[in-house]
């Protein structure tokens, strides 16, 4: 009986199997026998394990409950985790409305007083209290929410005269080390959202120059870019991203590319365009390359309705007639109709290969 490390083909070559002890290997090392998982494995793993393997379908589906299927464990820590979080958006909540109610009351030395002594004190938990690394991370987030109140209130106090974009802006820079260090995703999103924001700001007050296509065209690049270089470290194993946060992330690309693209469509200036339509196509080529390599249908369906409100859009802009809006909408139903059908399809086929 002995460990070993075993790569099961050139295909699956991203799997490699350093899980088991095996008490034999036939010649064409493809069947062996296991008995005793060293490490926690997910879903595509144990898939591979019974493709070449001699493991029994019980043993199969304990490998499943230990490994992949949702256990009390994991209800009392999302339930944990979910309250903490809860508990922590009402209290920040609390302190926006509060504000807000009180405001012509409170002396101005007050407001900034109260904000600034709620930061210092959830960032000094967040650094010295002996807690969960998570529960860190979302104290950190708290603190990191706090400072856009922080300058918001003193913008209003002081009445600085900067466009919003100077706001935003400066929430993003005292934020980023805080992003850096703790590599927390729902503070990577915060973080997303603040950037595309103040450039979004920045061309509406300052610049002025980019039309609402090149804008798109301008965000797509720099949140798909992102996009497709995590899904490409996730794929091959060099870090592991959180399902919420790779399907919220391909929901903002494929948002800001279909409302590009549409805008495009009712401009009628192509050439404005042609970037962001080969990028589209780009990444969306890749993203349905990742989704059929991961078996994710989140991905498929978003691109398929994209592609249905692009399609809605040409069709509208070609035709430019009231009676062909009862022709859309029935296109609409058979499409939506067909989409879901194809995903429960795939899902199925996916779900018996596991």
């Amino acid at each position: 009986m002995w460990k070993t490390s075993y790569r099961v083909s050139d295909s699956e070559a991203s799997l490699t199997f350093n899980l088991f002890q095996i008490h034999s290997i036939s010649e064409n090392y493809h069947n062996f026998s296991l008995d005793l998982v060293m490490e926690k494995l997910n879903r595509e793993d144990i898939s591979i394990a019974s493709k070449h393997s001699n493991l029994s379908r019980e043993q199969i589906e304990n490998l499943l409950e230990e490994n992949v299927y949702v256990n009390t464990k994991d209800w009392k820590r999302f339930l944990d985790l979910f309250l903490l979080v809860l508990g922590i958006g009402f209290v920040v909540s609390g302190i926006i409305f509060f504000f807000a109610f009180n405001w012509a009351d409170l002396n101005k030395f007050i407001k900034i007083g109260i904000i600034l002594l709620l930061l210092v004190a959830t960032v000094l938990c967040a650094l010295i209290l002996k807690i969960n690394e998570v529960y860190r991370n979302t104290l950190l987030t708290a603190a990191s929410m706090l400072v856009g109140v922080l300058f918001a209130v003193f913008g209003q106090i002081y009445q600085t005269g900067a466009n919003a974009y100077d706001f935003f802006l400066a929430w993003t820079i005292f934020i980023t080390i805080w992003v850096i260090a703790t590599r927390f995703y729902p503070l990577f999103l915060l973080h997303i959202i603040l950037i595309n924001t103040t450039i979004f700001l920045f061309n509406d007050q300052v610049l002025n120059s980019f039309d609402p296509v090149s804008m798109s065209t301008l965000l797509f690049f720099i949140n798909g870019s992102a996009l497709t270089a995590l899904l490409s470290l996730n794929h091959y194993r060099k870090i592991q991203i959180p399902l919420w946060f790779r399907n919220t992330f391909t929901l903002i690309v494929t948002s800001i590319a279909t409302i590009g693209l549409c805008y495009l469509i009712f401009d009628s200036r192509l050439l404005n365009g042609l970037l962001l339509i080969f990028g589209t196509l780009a990444c969306y080529s890749y993203y349905i390359y990742y989704a059929l390599q991961t078996k994710s249908t989140f991905f498929i369906g978003t691109i398929a309705f994209s592609i249905l409100i692009i399609t809605n859009c040409l069709l509208i802009r070609i035709f430019e007639d009231e009676f062909v809006l009862i022709i859309i909408s029935l296109f609409v139903i058979i499409m939506v109709t067909a989409i879901i059908k194809l995903l429960l399809n795939i899902q199925r086929k996916w779900t018996n290969e596991k």
